[in-house]
């Protein structure tokens, strides 16, 4: 059983970053770092070692789990609403959720609502949600599309509850790239459609398979031809072929990062290390930015770290840094 304001003082003091919360402060919400307007939002991913503890370390299992008895596979310190303590910590106000993190609770109205509740005494608020295993858009089947239409549809209800302003969806599907293009096309413009009342935009990441190719996905989004359709673009996930290749195959970083930028609705800032200095080891994170506020980008720039040499607590805090000095070199 998760201890929620427990954990997430457990998780924090673990930590070698200096954060303001105590037990107290965890408890009466008057000590907490104070807020400031910045263009940093905060993935829930950051932390989804700590939510999910081991339950992942056998994917095929953990999909298993998550499909038949989903708050199974939460196994880590930290609950997942502790989110909005974490953010508020970091003096982050927008949050970016991950539907695996909370999948059971979809159509839990009372769990949803002390989530908000949450986010209302921390000031904290939910930006995005990222919809994971929610059904392929792209498939060549039109009942299996429908299928994942009607799955995303529940978690659009889901994220319009929670106040979320956009949702992440992944285009993945079968056949060749221009049919997966067409058949992803088609269900892009339903969802965006649906979105529209929800006051909710549908934004696609590249997230491997023909969607790591930059411009396969400026393609979809021209086809796809609606105005509340964009790109959440991840500065990373220009792999080829899915994951775990050896030896790796990539789409050149910059040439996606210039295919994305005119739709590009929300940058996902994954890390992985860091020099002393505090830039990523890997990513030229200034020169991307640069490409992307070239192209008029003003969104939000969401801190996921997902390397495995510092906490996570640490690397999100780095991440933050990095992202808000980026910023402020502009």
């Amino acid at each position: 059983m998760n201890l929620s304001r427990r954990s997430c003082l457990s998780l924090l003091a673990s930590s070698s970053v200096a954060f303001s919360a105590s037990a107290r402060a965890i408890n009466t919400l008057t000590t907490f770092r104070s807020l400031t307007p910045k263009r940093a939002s905060l993935s829930q991913w950051s932390f989804h070692r700590a939510i999910f503890g081991d339950s992942r370390n056998n994917y095929e299992q953990f999909l298993k789990l998550l499909k038949t008895s989903p708050n199974d596979v939460l196994q880590g310190k930290l609950a997942p609403r502790d989110i909005t303590l974490i953010a508020r910590n970091f003096g982050i106000e927008a949050i970016d959720l991950v539907n695996l993190c909370f999948y059971g609770r979809a159509q839990d109205s009372a769990w949803l609502a002390e989530f908000n509740r949450l986010a209302d005494d921390t000031g904290t608020r939910f930006q995005m949600l990222m919809c994971d295993q929610a059904g392929y858009l792209g498939a060549s089947s039109k009942a299996a599309r429908q299928h994942a239409i009607e799955q995303h549809k529940v978690w659009m209800h889901t994220a319009a509850e929670l106040g979320c302003r956009q949702v992440r969806v992944n285009a993945y599907g079968d056949g060749s790239y221009l049919a997966q293009l067409n058949q992803c096309a088609e269900s892009l413009h339903t969802l965006a459609e649906i979105g529209k009342p929800l006051e909710l935009e549908v934004l696609v990441e590249n997230h491997g398979h023909p969607s790591s190719n930059g411009a396969w996905l400026a393609m979809l989004i021209e086809n796809a031809s609606h105005d509340n359709i964009g790109v959440l673009t991840d500065l990373d996930n220009f792999f080829m072929g899915g994951w775990n290749l050896t030896p790796e195959r990539r789409y050149d970083r910059t040439q996606g990062l210039l295919d994305l930028a005119p739709y590009t609705r929300g940058v996902s800032v994954k890390t992985f290390d860091f020099n002393a200095q505090g830039a990523e080891t890997t990513i030229d994170v200034p020169a991307c930015f640069k490409i992307l506020t070239d192209a008029g980008f003003n969104g939000y720039y969401s801190a996921e770290y997902e390397g495995e040499h510092l906490s996570e607590a640490d690397g999100t805090q780095a991440t933050i840094k990095l992202i808000d000095q980026a910023l402020a070199a502009r």
